[in-house]
């Protein structure tokens, strides 16, 4: 799960830190779809691709604090389909740590880079979760020409922390307390998301390619916070002109992991339209 999901579990298991990142190294070695470490500008980043033919690359972004491997299952089912393409962030899995800004534009322009140094052309499928979510919007909406489609998995709504903390809800957001004891690239990442509403305004609408916002209805939050994410997501998916929110009864946030079905299917509606 995202840090921002863990955040009422971490308080108690901050001593388990060493063995949760060997389960994740062991995750990483047993993944369905293949991954490698490569040297790009003189940074190491962490790469998992597969498949092979269709009219676009399904590209993956993870949500805050984790790697790619969140998506390994539903990535591989794609692959079959399409060709697919999955990496890990600065500072998280293999990769480098970051060496750059951590604001959503810097990120997306970073993917983008990164897309074109391996030879992964336009156009895109994006498939973004949680804060990934939303830098997958901000991708879509700047560079529409590139994008087929955007599915946004229980992405974060770029204003939710204001709107919730206006409306004096729990869980908004994280702790500092509990902020401060990740990484550098998280901490950077959380902090510099304020930029994302600014940012994505000043990108511009939605093009006409299909959006699809999944969205998750068993969070760990009071009811009236559950109720608020889900109304936000439905107005970011109304913002499309081929907008449609998914909801997903009883997932938790990771609805890549508790409902992968519905991931895939949701991708592979979108996706065939643009096969030859």
């Amino acid at each position: 799960m995202t840090i921002e999901h863990r955040i009422r579990r971490l308080d108690t298991r901050t001593h388990l830190a060493p063995l949760l990142l060997s389960a994740a190294l062991l995750v990483a070695c047993s993944s369905r779809v293949p991954a490698r470490v490569e040297a790009v500008n003189g940074h190491q980043v962490e790469i998992a691709t597969a498949g092979a033919g269709g009219a676009a690359t399904v590209i993956f972004e993870s949500g805050l604090g984790e790697d790619w491997t969140q998506w390994d299952e539903v990535a591989s089912q794609v692959a079959i389909h399409a060709r697919i393409f999955a990496y890990s962030r600065p500072g998280y899995g293999a990769s480098s740590p970051a060496t750059t800004p951590r604001d959503p534009k810097q990120i997306v322009e970073e993917l983008r880079a990164l897309l074109a140094s391996r030879k992964y052309a336009p156009p895109y499928l994006l498939v973004g979760h949680s804060m990934g979510g939303t830098y997958m919007e901000l991708f879509a909406k700047s560079h529409p020409d590139e994008v087929v489609g955007a599915i946004l998995v229980d992405p974060r709504h770029r204003d939710f922390l204001s709107t919730c903390e206006a409306s004096h809800l729990d869980n908004c957001g994280i702790p500092e307390s509990t902020l401060e004891t990740q990484g550098h690239s998280t901490i950077a990442e959380y902090h510099a998301f304020a930029m994302a509403s600014d940012q994505i305004r000043a990108a511009g609408p939605f093009g006409s390619y299909p959006v699809r916002v999944l969205t998750a209805t068993n969070h760990p939050v009071s009811p009236a916070r559950e109720a608020l994410w889900e109304a936000m997501l439905a107005s970011l998916a109304a913002e499309a002109v081929d907008g449609q929110q998914i909801i997903v009864q009883g997932s938790g946030h990771h609805i890549q992991l508790d409902r992968p079905d519905v991931v895939v299917n949701t991708i592979l509606a979108v996706l065939r339209p643009t096969s030859p």
